[in-house]
């Protein structure tokens, strides 16, 4: 069975201006060319929908039934068609976006439920993966957009700008730290697994790259549990770490020989070298770069 829009709506016209001349008027058609319609729409289904004994048409009871489901179906059939007239607006169909799982705090998952509002029409993509790995993607053209913590001097073969701070702590077990100094030595720290998330050249502690014992763990769910049982030490961003810290399960660590006392990494957004960020992209990029820090 295939069933004609235009019979539908001459249909439904008439069903609901109570007759055929009326529903003509409203659609600027002919009285019979909606008799006609609505005869093959009958013809269609098998039987009739109105009755005609009377001066102006009734609808039977399978034609009302047939009334409520077609008015149904027309809604959604415009609202269809609203929707594919709004992409042919869009720019970007299909958006494909990494987020390093590190920095993935409630400021960004804010904006990305307001990307769904302001964008409904775009497809998100969204790849979770370690920074590294998301710029060898941007590299690769396999991605549109990526949020991360990168490196300088590995952003030159992309076109990127600076976002916010993620402020982070260093973090160990109660049992790690007992009978440890108030302040974690040099010595400790180097005789210790220390659990990184991500690469930390970038965050200006020299000693880290004399440390024996650096284990690179990308799931940040296996360096807490790692840490929990009282394995190392790690450097982990605040909104992370804070309900271990307030359960007692972990506790910040002063490292002694950190004289410049940093305790964030700077984040950056990241896209494909020579391409001029969409709508979608350029939107994302400005929401990322206003928030101050994490």
């Amino acid at each position: 069975m295939k069933l004609q829009i235009e019979n539908l709506n001459s249909f439904i016209a008439a069903a609901e201006n109570g007759s055929f001349s009326a529903a003509g008027r409203e659609l600027n058609k002919s009285q019979a060319t909606i008799s006609i319609a609505i005869q093959n729409l009958e013809i269609d289904l098998g039987y009739e929908l109105f009755d005609r004994s009377n001066k102006y048409p009734k609808l039977t009871e399978k034609g009302d039934r047939v009334f409520k489901n077609a008015k149904l179906m027309m809604s959604h059939y415009e609202e269809f068609v609203e929707k594919t007239k709004s992409i042919y607006s869009i720019n970007e169909v299909r958006l494909r976006m990494g987020i390093d799982p590190l920095i993935c705090g409630p400021e960004v998952i804010d904006i990305l439920c307001d990307f769904s509002k302001e964008f409904p029409m775009v497809e998100l993509f969204l790849v979770q993966q370690s920074s590294g790995n998301l710029l060898q993607e941007i590299k690769q053209n396999n991605l549109d957009l990526a949020l991360g913590i990168f490196p300088f001097n590995e952003k030159v073969d992309c076109e990127f700008i600076t976002a916010f701070h993620m402020h982070s702590s260093w973090v160990a077990s109660p049992d790690f730290l007992e009978n440890k100094a108030e302040q974690l030595s040099f010595n400790d720290f180097c005789n210790s697994p220390l659990l990184l998330p991500t690469d930390m050249s970038g965050i200006g502690i020299d000693q880290l790259k004399s440390a024996p014992q650096l284990w690179h763990v990308e799931d940040i769910h296996t360096i807490l549990t790692l840490c929990r049982k009282g394995l190392g030490v790690t450097f982990l961003p605040n909104f992370v770490i804070a309900n271990d810290l307030e359960l007692g399960r972990l506790e910040k660590v002063s490292l002694s020989f950190n004289l410049l006392n940093n305790d964030h990494w700077r984040t950056s957004v990241i896209w494909p070298k020579n391409r001029l960020l969409g709508p979608a992209s350029d939107w994302l990029q400005q929401r990322f770069t206003a928030i101050q820090h994490i």
